[in-house]
């Protein structure tokens, strides 16, 4: 398809981007305003390399030893003139781009009148998500509608950590006490991939997060059935067990909507059913995976301060499994979004 770019406003809804034929990866508005400061850069550059290399071949060239030439070639001492001169085309060209940036950083960082506020907390090793007007809370996965801002205030609840989408905006760093800020929107429903850019401990590479981005009538019918949402009674005596299991075992540090738990210290479980990852975005959430986490999350992840459970056995993290893959929102699947 064809890398076009609309010249529609910075905060465009999805319907006019994509009637606009807004294609390219990068077409979140965020990127695009860092893109074309990027392009501004990039001609700077050529020119000047251009210029400077040009300048250097010809006086290499010009200036050669001839055959015969026994003696010094002319000295010169000094041009004020074409010293004021490259001195003053840098000048020129360094108050461009700050003018330029100045300009991007305005509209970046502005605030967006009707964005989404999220608040994002990050902890060694995962991301805690929390909505004030939605009611919502999640960790690791972040659901967002396409065509509407989003206003991410990001803080910290131990080290420092980097909250950064790359495909959709810049990053911002997530300080214990202080509160940043980023916002962007994305034009296309998709999953994108996040990431901890801050050296923050032994699992700071393991600390990711996905935002997915739904359409407007999609993410409208998930908000609602969220808030409608209790967890499911067990379907099934294995099922049953495990929410037994659960209520003993996990429910001091985790919450299930509609259930006695209500624990605040992990992430919100309530619909870990609907989750594709588990792991703070690093594994895959299968089966498998899950009943390894479960029974040693440190072994899978370096410094991760969920408990080990040895003493839980094969039938009890078949249970536990069965329970936690019943707490979702019946009609939804991620896992069929694009990928960016």
């Amino acid at each position: 398809m064809p890398r076009t770019v609309s010249n529609v406003g910075y905060w465009t809804v999805a319907g006019s981007a994509l009637a606009h034929n807004v294609t390219i990866l990068s077409d979140a508005p965020v990127n695009q305003e860092i893109t074309s400061l990027l392009w501004w850069v990039l001609v700077f550059s050529i020119v000047i390399f251009g210029v400077v290399a040009g300048a250097l071949a010809y006086t290499i060239w010009k200036f050669r030893a001839q055959p015969g030439d026994d003696e010094l070639p002319p000295q010169v001492h000094g041009n004020d003139r074409m010293e004021i001169v490259w001195t003053a085309i840098p000048l020129l060209i360094v108050m461009v781009l700050f003018v330029l940036t100045a300009q991007t950083l305005v509209k970046i960082k502005q605030p967006i009148k009707g964005a989404l506020p999220i608040e994002a907390t990050g902890w060694q090793f995962w991301w805690d998500f929390q909505y004030p007007n939605e009611g919502l809370r999640t960790a690791g996965e972040l659901v967002i509608p396409v065509g509407q801002p989003v206003e991410v205030k990001i803080t910290s609840g131990d080290v420092i950590h980097s909250f950064w989408p790359p495909s959709l905006t810049g990053k911002a760093d997530a300080v214990p006490g202080e509160n940043n800020y980023l916002r962007f929107m994305a034009t296309k429903a998709g999953n994108y991939y996040g990431y901890c850019a801050e050296l923050c401990g032994a699992s700071h590479a393991n600390m990711r997060f996905r935002i997915i981005a739904l359409d407007r009538e999609d993410y409208d019918r998930f908000i609602g059935a969220y808030r409608a949402y209790e967890a499911p009674p067990p379907a099934t005596e294995q099922a049953d067990r495990g929410r037994q299991l659960f209520n003993a075992q996990c429910a001091a540090c985790h919450t299930v909507k509609g259930t006695p738990a209500r624990g605040v210290i992990g992430p919100d479980l309530s619909l870990f059913g609907l989750r594709l990852t588990l792991g703070s975005g690093v594994w895959e959430n299968t089966p498998e995976n899950l009943k390894r986490w479960i029974h040693d999350s440190a072994a899978m992840k370096p410094g991760s301060r969920m408990p080990a459970f040895p003493q839980l056995t094969d039938a009890d993290l078949e249970a536990l499994s069965a329970y936690l893959y019943s707490l979702k929102l019946d009609g939804f699947d991620f896992a069929q979004l694009p990928r960016y």
